[in-house]
């Protein structure tokens, strides 16, 4: 008895933070999401995740809600003439059939105008609305970003370097 206790204990656990999660009627699927972590003092927070729709039908949002933030809004980051640029989206189309990304410099959830920002280890509430009136929520872990701190030196001559005028502080 005490064994099967613990057992459903573990398994919803588990299963209440899965980074996965199903749309019944539509049968889509969410995976992989994550909260980029932000300082203290930031105003937003960004939310990326990707979407498996495994109909024979695009898959439209339409909106998004953040559980702890005023507003959130479906993006699109990219460059235009050498700069970087971030435009809000009024929907955005998943094709039929089709794993899509929401990932860092594309499409993104921005979380706007937040109680507090969220942690590194806390889960953010995100809810979907699609065009059909289904809604689909998934909880995203809060993670820090390490894909910029990922560079490569591996052909870089650091013996050869002549390091003597750089200046420290």
């Amino acid at each position: 008895m005490q064994k099967s206790i613990i057992t459903t204990l573990i398994a919803s656990a588990i299963f209440s933070t899965a980074p996965t999660f199903a749309a019944e009627k539509t049968n889509m699927m969410i995976m992989d999401s994550w909260v980029r972590a932000a300082p203290p003092s930031a105003k937003v927070q960004a939310a990326f995740f990707t979407v498996m729709n495994h109909t024979n039908q695009p898959i439209v949002i339409t909106d998004v809600e953040a559980q702890g933030f005023g507003r959130s809004e479906l993006h699109l980051s990219g460059k235009k003439d050498g700069m970087m640029t971030m435009q809000k989206q009024q929907q955005v189309t998943i094709p039929a059939n089709t794993i899509f990304q929401f990932k860092p410099g594309s499409y993104h959830v921005m979380l706007l105008e937040p109680s507090k920002i969220a942690a590194p280890g806390e889960l953010v509430n995100v809810s979907f609305t699609l065009l059909s009136g289904e809604k689909i929520s998934a909880k995203m872990p809060v993670k820090r970003d390490n894909s910029k701190a990922k560079m490569d030196h591996s052909s870089m001559e650091h013996g050869n370097m002549d390091h003597s005028n750089m200046k420290h502080n």
